[in-house]
C-alpha cells in the first residue's frame, strides 16, 4: 500500500519505498517463509513526531532495523536524512534507543554518558557541559552518581534516552520506549519526547502505547500483517467518525423498567451496558423512555484507539451493546 502524500514544507527524514522482507526458516527442504513486511512506502518529515501503531508481531521492530541496516531487506529502499545510512555522517546524525537497553551495570549514569559522549568525540570540559545539559533533560541529575545496578526501569530507559541524545542527533528512533514503565516513568518518558519535538528534533517512535502517540506524535502510520494500513495526522484522526465505545451507567435496581429490551440482564447484572457510539444517542432516548435513571455516561476508548482498531479490521465488536462489566 502507498499512502496518499501529505503536503508538508518539511524534507523528509526517512523515505521507505516498497521496503519487503522475508524470513525462511526450518529445513531445506521444507522450508517456513515469513513475510514480516510487505512492500511498506512511508514517508516521514523532519521536525515531526512520528509513530508507529501496531499488534505485536505487526512488523514494527523488523521494519525499525531495516532503516537502521540491523537487518538487509528482502526488497526496497530507505534513504535516512537525505541519504544512506551506510555514510557515516547520515549515521552520526541518528540516536537510537533499543527496546530493551542493556548497559555495564558497574557504572554510574554520568559514566555511562561520558562514555558514550567520547564516541562521539567530546572530550574535556566540551564532554562534562553535554553531559550535563543531558542529564538536566532527561531529569536524572540526582541520580547521574548512583551505580545502574541500583537504576528502576524508568531510569534505565531515561539513560537510554540519554546515550541516544548525547551526539546532538537530528533523528531519534525509539523502539517501545514506554515498555515496562509505571505511571510515573510513563510521564517522565513522556515529557522528554515532548521537550524533544518543542526542541525541534525528529521522533520516530514505535509503539502500541495508544495515549503516548495521542500526546506526543503528529502523524502515525498503522502496521498490520507487515502491510502500512494507514498514515494520517493525528489531528484528522481525532476529527474522524470512527464510534468509540460508550458505558451508560443505570442502577441494576433500574432493570425491571426494561423488560424486552436485549441490555436488560446486563443492567441486572453489571449496573450498565457498554454500546458504540453509533448507537449512543439512541440508547439513551430508549433509557428515558423507560423512564430508568442513567446515572453517568462515559466512553470506553480513545478516537485514536477506535481509530486503529476500525484500521485493522476489529471494529466490528465496537459496533454491538456490550452484556460485561466496563
Amino acid at each position: 500500500m502507498e499512502p496518499t502524500a501529505v503536503m508538508t514544507d518539511s524534507p523528509c527524514a526517512i523515505q521507505i519505498r516498497g521496503l519487503s522482507k522475508t524470513y525462511k526458516t526450518g529445513f531445506w527442504f521444507t522450508p517456513k517463509v515469513t513475510h514480516a513486511l510487505k512492500g511498506v512506502h512511508l514517508d516521514i518529515y523532519e521536525n515531526q513526531a512520528f509513530g508507529l501503531m501496531g499488534l505485536n508481531g505487526a512488523g514494527k521492530t523488523t521494519l525499525i532495523k531495516l532503516v537502521l541496516a540491523l537487518l538487509r531487506p528482502t526488497a526496497g529502499s530507505v534513504m535516512v536524512l537525505g541519504g544512506s545510512i551506510a555514510q557515516r555522517s547520515v549515521r552520526q546524525q541518528i540516536g537510537y534507543l533499543p527496546e530493551l537497553p542493556y548497559f555495564s551495570k558497574q557504572h554510574t549514569g554520568r559514566e555511562l554518558l561520558e562514555y558514550f559522549g567520547s564516541l562521539h568525540g567530546f572530550s574535556g570540559s566540551t564532554l562534562q557541559h553535554r553531559v550535563d545539559e543531558i542529564l538536566e533533560l532527561i531529569r536524572m541529575r540526582s541520580a547521574a552518581g548512583l551505580k545502574v545496578s541500583g537504576y528502576s526501569k524508568g531510569m534505565l530507559q531515561r539513560i537510554g534516552i540519554g546515550q541516544a541524545l548525547i551526539g546532538k542527533p537530528k533523528l531519534l528512533i525509539c523502539d517501545e520506549p514506554m515498555s515496562g514503565l509505571d505511571p510515573v516513568g510513563y510521564k517522565e518518558m513522556r515529557d522528554i519526547f515532548i521537550d524533544l519535538k518543542k526542541a525541534g528534533t525528529t521522533l520516530f517512535l514505535n509503539t502500541h502505547i495508544l495515549d503516548e502517540v495521542e500526546r506526543v506524535c503528529d502523524r502515525i502510520g498503522i502496521l498490520h500483517e507487515g502491510s502500512l494500513k494507514e498514515v494520517a495526522p493525528i489531528s484528522k484522526i481525532l476529527e474522524s467518525s470512527v464510534p468509540v465505545d460508550y458505558w451508560i451507567d443505570v442502577d441494576s435496581g433500574e432493570a425491571p423498567k426494561l423488560s424486552g429490551i436485549p441490555f436488560q440482564e446486563a443492567v441486572q447484572k453489571n449496573g450498565g451496558v457498554q454500546v458504540s457510539g453509533l448507537v449512543l444517542a439512541e440508547t439513551l432516548s430508549l433509557l428515558t423512555s423507560r423512564k430508568a435513571q442513567v446515572k453517568g455516561v462515559r466512553p470506553l476508548s480513545s478516537q485514536v484507539e477506535a481509530y486503529f482498531l476500525n484500521a485493522i479490521g476489529a471494529q466490528a465488536h465496537l459496533n454491538r451493546p456490550r452484556m460485561g462489566t466496563p
